[in-house]
């Protein structure tokens, strides 16, 4: 059985040269209260390296499975994992649900994977709970399962007697960017919204836990609305537009992913409110940096799903071959503003 050690780690320049969206920078955010020690490992937790010697590379299949593929992070993310596996002569099988609510959908993904017996599973899942019983069935499988990008519910997974390594970004730290930037831009004070992604899910709670966090140390910040979009660009326009119509003196928002930061850019503009109701957001997609340029939109974090997707992969054929990984990795975030969106 393989055994992680608890590490908080930023990317490491040896194992992501020439993998990089590019450079980031950090900030002094407050460290995720999500980052709880993984379970004790028991007998239904991952298998234990094989006494054989280990597959070639070229024999080794890893499948990718992400919460969609037309999200660009999410494209992101496979860009980063079919580098690794371009590297290091592995082959790489990516699936994808349909939307990122197709749980049952990507469940069946997995289930196939298991099924097809292959070597390891690199998984985003779309629910971070109702995923975990099927980790559970590929790791009985003696399937490596490496869990990147959108964390496994750490709960979840304890009672189920798992435990799987996580590489991703602290959702909480981002969140926590995200808010202090805004509030920053506010003077300190005013109204500002919060569109939330899918209520329960880790990720869509880290987010707004952490600008939660953020506004609450302005006392003149006051959250006037907090409401779930479920990451999709036109849900988020209508319940931008019932925010506006609730709160006309809204002076900011913050949306917990730029595919819904659009739609409340659109929102924004049918009131004819742009600069003056300010738009922070997550994920620094290519339309987000061009409505940053253009006013519509004042800041986006980038979580380098670049670095996700080839960390993940490499933490999978290094378990594969006997080796320690770290229960948590964390890649390291930046905000991209006017000030440095190039």
């Amino acid at each position: 059985m393989f055994h992680m050690k608890k590490v908080t780690a930023m990317v490491l320049a040896t194992v992501m040269a020439g993998a990089l969206l590019g450079g980031c920078g950090n900030n002094s955010a407050p460290s995720s209260s999500a980052a709880a020690p993984a379970p004790a490992p028991s007998s239904s937790q991952a298998a234990e390296p094989s006494s054989e010697a280990p597959k070639e590379n070229k024999d080794i299949t890893v499948g990718l499975v992400m919460k969609t593929l037309t999200n660009p992070y999410f494209i992101s993310i496979e860009e980063g994992a079919k580098k690794a596996a371009d590297e290091f002569g592995i082959k790489l099988d990516s699936k994808a649900a349909q939307e990122e609510t197709s749980v049952e959908q990507q469940i069946a993904i997995v289930e196939d994977m298991i099924a097809k017996k292959y070597d390891a599973i690199c998984i985003a899942p779309s629910g971070s709970k109702e995923i975990v019983p099927v980790i559970k069935k590929a790791q009985e499988a003696g399937i490596v399962v490496i869990n990147i990008g959108n964390r496994v519910d750490i709960d979840a997974a304890a009672q189920a007697g798992i435990s799987v390594p996580y590489v991703g970004a602290s959702n909480y730290d981002g969140g926590y960017l995200a808010g202090k930037y805004l509030a920053e831009q506010l003077g300190g004070k005013g109204k500002v919204a919060i569109i939330e992604g899918i209520q329960g899910v880790d990720n869509a709670e880290g987010r707004k836990n952490g600008s939660n966090a953020a506004f609450a140390e302005y006392p003149d910040i006051e959250v006037v609305a907090s409401q779930s979009a479920n990451w999709e660009t036109e849900e988020a326009l209508n319940v931008m537009t019932n925010i506006l119509q609730a709160n006309p003196d809204l002076n900011g928002v913050f949306c917990a992913n730029d595919m819904m930061a659009f739609g409340a850019v659109q929102a924004i503009e049918a009131k004819g409110l742009t600069g003056k109701v300010l738009v922070a957001a997550y994920d620094a997609l290519d339309q987000a940096k061009q409505y940053i340029k253009e006013g519509k939109m004042i800041s986006t974090v980038d979580q380098n799903p670049v670095g996700v997707g080839y960390t993940g992969v490499q933490f999978a054929l290094d378990v594969l071959n006997g080796k320690e990984v770290p229960d948590e990795f964390m890649v390291e975030l930046s905000n991209v503003t006017a000030d440095n969106v190039g």
